[in-house]
């Protein structure tokens, strides 16, 4: 695995233990996420659902990781996560920006996939 991708792996796993010290420092202050309700979250949203403690340990199977450059201070990541816990499936897309000296996450989606 390429060093760059190394590195969004970790930017990524580091969101999914829901520190909150972690989301002020990773989020963009114009972060958006979509979610599978419908429903908009943006940064201050997403920091009220998150504690100082965090998980124990990452909830997620991840697969597929793919990052693509789309332009110099702009990545794209796809990638699938399966909760360990139930089996659970979604599709992930992030958009990460680079910006006042560090690699921010700038929209977040997961959407649930259903298994036939």
């Amino acid at each position: 695995m390429g060093d760059r991708v190394a590195y969004f792996l970790h930017l990524e796993k580091t969101l999914m233990y829901g520190r909150s010290d972690d989301f002020k420092e990773l989020l963009s202050n114009d972060f958006v996420e979509f979610g599978t309700s419908g429903r908009i979250y943006n940064k201050e949203m997403q920091l009220d659902s998150v504690d100082t403690k965090g998980l124990a340990a990452c909830p997620f199977i991840i697969k597929n990781f793919s990052v693509q450059q789309l332009a110099p201070t702009i990545v794209h990541i796809t990638y699938q996560t399966e909760v360990i816990d139930n089996g659970s499936r979604s599709n992930r897309s992030s958009i990460w920006k680079y910006e006042h000296e560090k690699w921010r996450l700038y929209f977040h989606q997961g959407t649930p996939t259903i298994s036939f």
